[in-house]
């Protein structure tokens, strides 16, 4: 879904959060998250924000720096290593029935 126009409030609908909720855990208000809804241009980090907590479902409060750089290096270094992991977090994840992200209340900085 990287390069398709994500649309808010179909994403909102489909987890089935009111707009309150929704936006307050990529720190928007629902005020905001209401104009972004009707049309207005929303800015790139939010996008963004919206598209790996929303539609990615990555809670961001159990990732850090280390972590991304753990995967780049498995990537870079030890392709195959990197495969087969990857293949097993995909089996594991299709045993598992989709969850939306837990509810935070804030992104902390």
């Amino acid at each position: 879904m990287q390069n398709q126009t994500i649309n808010p409030r179909e994403v909102r609908q489909q987890l089935g959060l009111n707009q309150q909720e929704f936006w307050s855990r990529i720190g928007v208000t629902q005020s905001g998250g209401s104009r972004y809804e009707s049309g207005r241009n929303m800015p790139r980090p939010v996008r963004e924000l919206l598209r790996v907590v929303h539609v990615e479902q990555i809670d961001l409060e159990r990732i850090n720096r280390e972590d991304y750089q753990i995967i780049q290096h498995l990537r870079e270094e030890r392709v195959e290593l990197y495969n087969t992991l990857r293949a097993a977090a995909h089996a594991h994840a299709d045993d598992k029935p989709f969850q939306p992200a837990k509810s935070s209340n804030q992104l902390q900085a």
